[in-house]
């Protein structure tokens, strides 16, 4: 059975060091799409380098740190800050940040966020809102960020119920073997990039000479948000 591999990098606009790794991961790698910060330091530098290769795919990496605390060592938003933001100060963020993916030109294939912050339950109704309304049709629900199945079924009928799509497997990050694992389509996540050495590391494992060989021996199939929605 051919599986689909989606191999998405974040933060695609954070820094200059970071595009320039994702590049290379995308030109020698297996990087088939990226997650753009619509307002890093280094967007204008993403933006030229998404126009010189057109072959990846472009989603919105939402930041809405801001309005939680950080777990840093889980690399995920943990909770609300405090004082609690108002959801509706939140959903006009949420808008805002759309506007300005749409105003570089770029068709927008999902959407996710840094630090997992969409996947708040008070939130992610409000994000797959606004993707439904923009027409974007894959939002990022990684089942293995919950504790259990009970904190993430209400999310899933959250998509379906609008319609949107998510894959139905993720891959967080990269160890020897995880694309193996038993899926139809997934999402593997990595932040290839210099100047710091995990991401050097996440950019050595998306150039390995042999994966490319090694993944059409096993039939899996690299691919793109748009080739499965």
């Amino acid at each position: 059975m051919s599986k689909k591999l989606i191999i998405n990098a974040d933060d695609m606009g954070l820094r200059e060091s970071v595009n320039r790794g994702i590049v290379v991961a995308h030109r020698n790698g297996v990087v088939t799409s990226v997650s753009l910060f619509v307002e890093g330091e280094a967007v204008s530098d993403a933006l030229a380098r998404l126009k010189e290769n057109p072959a990846l795919g472009i989603g919105i990496h939402l930041n809405l740190d801001k309005f939680f605390t950080i777990d840093h060592h889980k690399g995920m938003a943990v909770g609300f800050a405090d004082p609690h933001p108002g959801l509706e100060e939140i959903k006009k963020e949420i808008h805002r940040q759309f506007d300005v993916f749409f105003s570089f030109g770029f068709a927008c294939d999902h959407v996710d966020s840094h630090h997992h912050a969409h996947i708040n339950p008070e939130v992610f109704p409000l994000v797959c809102e606004a993707a439904k309304e923009r027409g974007i049709k894959i939002v990022r629900l990684p089942q293995k960020f919950f504790s259990n199945y009970s904190e993430y079924e209400p999310l899933k009928k959250t998509l379906d119920s609008s319609g949107l799509k998510y894959t139905d497997h993720c891959i967080e990050g990269w160890y020897w073997g995880n694309i193996d694992e038993n899926y139809k389509v997934a999402e593997l996540l990595t932040h290839p990039g210099y100047g710091e050495l995990w991401r050097e590391a996440e950019l050595a494992h998306c150039c390995q000479p042999q994966l490319k060989q090694y993944f059409l021996d096993q039939n899996i199939e690299l691919a793109k948000f748009s080739d499965v929605i």
